[in-house]
């Protein structure tokens, strides 16, 4: 039965890449926050976008709202705590393959599997946000698509993130980045809203060294410290576009 539903996410992915494959790019603004929910989000959904913005000279954040914790849960006696610590190092050495510095990676501490706007660290965000949008006016957000992504955390980060650039006094520009939108069989889309980012050959060469940094290194236990991904996940990720959807 894996076989058969693993083959029909594959010819999904496929359809979806020929459906949009004649979309273009959004203007790109001079500053990006990208939120992600666990460390290794950013590079399989925005990893292109990053380098390009870069490339031009444009600022981007990236903002980890877990980290990551329970990537092992049921696998292994690894703590929370190790396995916390060794995603973040993964993070930043994976920024470092795509050229993000440290100094724009910021880690919160959602716990994993449990991000919500009731929790405290809440407010710690919203502080954040505050100060990283002072003087500056172009600004737009990338979290994960609400309806494709599945997964609770992904889910909730973008209502989070949606609901507080609302609140906030600057106009914000809201994108939707694709991770697991690949695997889930999610078909009621707006494909009107679809963009693409093309990516050259040193931007996709780039973005598969930062998904190994993150899917290669291996914990005690012999698993990866991101967990055991899908190989339809990771193969639909390795593509060389990126999918962004406008929120309006």
């Amino acid at each position: 039965m894996n076989i058969i539903i693993d083959f029909i996410r594959r010819i999904r992915v496929l359809f979806i890449r020929q459906l949009i494959s004649h979309k273009s790019l959004f203007p790109m603004p001079e500053t990006a926050f990208i939120f992600a929910p666990h460390p290794d989000d950013e590079a399989f959904g925005c990893c292109g976008l990053m380098q390009r913005m870069m490339a031009e000279g444009k600022r981007v954040e990236l903002i980890i709202m877990t980290g990551g914790g329970k990537s092992h849960s049921g696998c292994c006696s690894l703590s929370e705590e190790s396995l916390v610590n060794e995603r973040r190092r993964l993070a930043v050495k994976a920024a470092s393959i795509y050229g993000l510095i440290k100094e724009r990676i910021h880690f919160l501490d959602f716990p994993d599997g449990g991000i919500s706007k009731e929790y405290l660290e809440i407010n710690r965000l919203k502080t954040l946000l505050n100060d990283l949008l002072k003087d500056n006016t172009d600004v737009a957000v990338f979290y994960p698509h609400r309806k494709g992504e599945g997964w609770p955390d992904h889910i909730h980060t973008s209502e989070i993130v949606a609901d507080l650039c609302k609140e906030m006094q600057t106009k914000i520009t809201q994108y939707e980045y694709c991770v697991w939108f690949w695997f889930y069989s999610c078909w009621r889309i707006d494909w009107k809203r679809a963009r693409i980012l093309k990516m050259n050959n040193e931007e996709y060469r780039y973005k598969q060294q930062a998904i190994d940094a993150y899917i290669l290194p291996k914990a005690p236990c012999g698993k990866p410290w991101s967990g055991v991904l899908p190989d339809v996940f990771v193969e639909a990720n390795r593509w060389s576009r990126e999918l962004y959807f406008e929120v309006r």
